[in-house]
């Protein structure tokens, strides 16, 4: 739970989550929020204690005094109370070392001063009980498969089935119950509430979950991860569980951040952030709530054992539009639906007008000679090109015309081991439809996106290489903060020119040679490499914004240039230190940004561009430290733009090179975890002996 770092906390949220007693306290028989809950005492599993001083009987049976006079202690305690007196029934039921409480009144740390005060004494005596805490300002919890009603929410219909979900907001459970009640539909376990998470927390959830049997599919509805690393470790072992998690993250526009002196500050953000960490961590992301049931609803209805990384689709349909838009969608999620030429002349003979064996259009010359049907689905089922199947029609309510169309397709699956998948054109399937499911095992999908959403997602699962997650930055030791070497730029602190690209090499990262110029002498004119030359301020951030910088400047020109760049720092009242540095020939330039500390902790931002990354803002990134698979994944998000392949005759870049600079710049930004705020790396050329850093502005988080 959140902070304790308890052996005992898993235990106690089982306590909590799967309970053996329960005690209702404040639930009367007039109350509306108290409706839902008395479904309970009728549980033949569950032992349940009514608890109210003022009513000797609710729900038609007895009730107690107190959680003391019970007499022992319960698993749950379910708080119908104010804030206030659910603050008191913490203390209560921590003296009595119950399991846990679910706490659903607001009026705690979301109220401010007072609320916050409240929340306190709630999660001061959870810890000294070691009691789980659900919510507080939540809607509690269900758990559909035993029909345990933990919450005031009124009933609503639901599938039992292996989906479980968490979310911040409680009213997100309701509409995710509403969106995933459909024909096909997703089927259900746990529903959450984490509300203020003021003691048990989305990691706490997320553990308990991967190892809940129930559960196949875990789907999270985020505002915040509050302790990154528990959360992380929660994903590895969800992964190595093979238990998919779906994210929905809330407010999802940039914040605020005091980062615009650098373009790393500007380019990531918190949003960025999290989609990053959650795609390294092999989370999906999804949108919104129909979107998070559309990417979950075959992982759902279709075993483990059936799960596909749908390489080779095939897509039957009898409609050429949706035949070609489904082709369209496909390739925008990333679903592969190979041509299969060898097919094609087989196909446009047995079905007249149909042009491509996939996707098929079946024409409606199908509908009058259903045996033709028949053999294209005896020819396909044995296809080596296809590891799935869709079959798209309109599947409505009222088209039970073209029934047996869909159950020759049902039938398929009879036949393979491959997935098979029937989806509505658009809109809601009909009822009926949802008998593949429930009978054949045939994934059922509403509509042409939402079933491609679901495919494409199941793929990715699959794909996913099975290590994927986000590493502890405590796995690279820190790295001091430089005790001098700080000046004040036009941007505030930052670290010195020399002093940083001095990090830069202890790191691992080649740097372009340089000279330092501090006075007047003639020696200090004298660098170690031929020109011609490039001269700019050294200690400034943003020096091209005041002309600080001069390339191709010949040896005889080298006194002038460093006057003249002297001029621009006392005219601006910037530092005076000048640096000279040879003229570098390239292939191209990349951008590399770090942060020691962002919401989730250090992370690493990469760019084809340079210094025209923040106005293209094609940006990849990765959590710090970079495992070299991680690297290169980062690297191969930028394959499409075929920079790195060589362009106009060019050769083609080192992606070792690469790869070794992605992992070392993830190793200075965990290293650098306590006190780097943001380090850009802009302009890193790529050259003949490699990728060079030719510039490098650090800056120290404020105290």
């Amino acid at each position: 739970m959140t902070g304790s770092g308890n052996q005992d906390d898993s235990s106690a949220l089982n306590r909590l989550l799967r309970p053996a007693s329960v005690a209702l306290v404040g639930a009367t028989d007039d109350a509306v929020m108290a409706q839902t809950p008395a479904s309970i005492v009728d549980l033949d599993d569950v032992e349940t204690f009514l608890v109210n001083p003022r009513r000797p009987t609710v729900y038609g049976r007895p009730t107690v005094e107190s959680l003391t006079s019970i007499g022992r202690p319960v698993d749950a305690v379910f708080s119908l109370l104010s804030a206030e007196r659910t603050a008191d029934l913490a203390e209560e039921a921590a003296d009595l070392r119950c399991g846990g409480l679910v706490a659903i009144a607001s009026g705690f740390a979301e109220m401010g001063a007072a609320g916050e005060a409240l929340q306190q004494r709630l999660v001061d005596a959870a810890r000294r009980a070691n009691m789980a805490v659900v919510g507080p300002n939540g809607v509690g919890y269900i758990h559909v498969q035993r029909g345990l009603e933990m919450t005031f929410l009124p009933r609503f219909e639901r599938r039992r089935g292996g989906v479980s979900v968490v979310a911040h907001s409680g009213a997100l459970l309701e509409a995710f119950a509403a969106s995933a009640w459909r024909p096909g539909g997703v089927g259900l376990n746990y529903l959450v509430s984490a509300g203020n998470e003021a003691v048990t927390d989305l990691a706490d959830y997320l553990d308990f979950l991967v190892d809940d049997p129930d559960t196949t599919v875990i789907v999270l509805a985020m505002e915040k991860i509050r302790r990154p690393d528990a959360f992380f470790a929660a994903a590895r072992r969800a992964r190595t569980a093979g238990k998919p998690v779906v994210a929905v993250k809330l407010g999802r526009s940039e914040r605020s951040r005091a980062m615009a002196r650098s373009h790393t500050g500007t380019i990531t953000g918190d949003s960025w952030t999290y989609e990053v960490a959650l795609r390294q961590a092999g989370i999906a992301l999804a949108r919104d709530v129909d979107e998070a049931v559309d990417r979950v609803q075959f992982l759902e209805q279709l075993p483990p054992d059936k799960w596909s990384a749908v390489k080779g689709l095939a897509v039957l349909t009898g409609t050429g539009g949706f035949a070609s838009l489904a082709v369209d969608l496909a390739k925008e999620e990333g679903v592969d639906v190979p041509d299969v030429p060898r097919l094609n002349e087989w196909v446009g003979e047995v079905v007249p007008g149909a042009e491509f064996a996939n996707p098929l259009d079946a024409t409606g010359f199908v509908v009058s000679q259903p045996e033709i049907w028949n053999r294209v689905l005896d020819l396909y089922a044995t296809a080596p090109e296809f590891d799935a199947y869709v079959y798209l029609s309109q599947f409505a309510g009222w088209d039970l015309r073209s029934r047996r169309f869909g159950d020759a397709f049902a039938e398929l699956a009879s036949r393979t081991s491959k997935p098979c998948f029937v989806s509505s054109l658009a809109g809601t399937a009909g009822a009926w439809v949802d008998e593949y499911r429930s009978q054949q095992g045939v994934g059922v999908g509403n509509g042409t996106r939402s079933t491609l959403l679901g495919l494409a997602t199941m793929a990715r699962h699959v794909r996913t290489r099975a290590d994927a997650a986000v590493q502890p930055a405590s796995t690279v030791p820190v790295v001091a903060r430089p005790a001098s070497g700080w000046v004040d730029s036009d941007d505030g602190s930052m670290l010195t020119f020399a002093d940083t690209m001095d990090l830069l090499q202890d790191f691992g990262i080649a740097c372009a040679p340089f000279h330092i110029v501090g006075g007047d002498d003639d020696d200090e004119l004298r660098p170690q490499f031929a020109g011609p030359f490039v001269v700019k301020l050294a200690d400034v951030a943003h020096r091209t914004d005041i002309g600080a910088v001069l390339v191709a400047v010949p040896p005889s020109e080298l006194r002038a240039a460093v006057e003249k760049m002297r001029a621009i720092a006392a005219e601006h009242s910037l530092p005076s230190t000048v640096v000279i540095q040879p003229m570098l020939e390239s292939t191209g330039e990349v951008f590399l940004g770090l942060t020691g500390r962002s919401e989730l902790g250090p992370l690493v931002a990469f760019g084809i561009g340079g210094v025209f990354v923040e106005v293209v803002r094609r940006i990849g990134g990765r959590m710090a430290p970079l495992s070299a698979a991680d690297a290169g994944e980062l690297l191969a998000e930028f394959d499409d733009l075929k920079v790195m392949s060589g362009v106009r005759g060019q050769p083609a870049w080192d992606r070792v090179a690469l790869q070794s600079l992605l992992e070392a710049a993830g190793r200075l930004a965990a290293a650098g975890r306590d006190w780097i705020d943001t380090m850009d790396i802009n302009p890193l050329l790529i050259t003949a002996n490699g990728p060079v850093a030719v510039d490098a502005a650090c800056f120290p988080l404020q105290d």
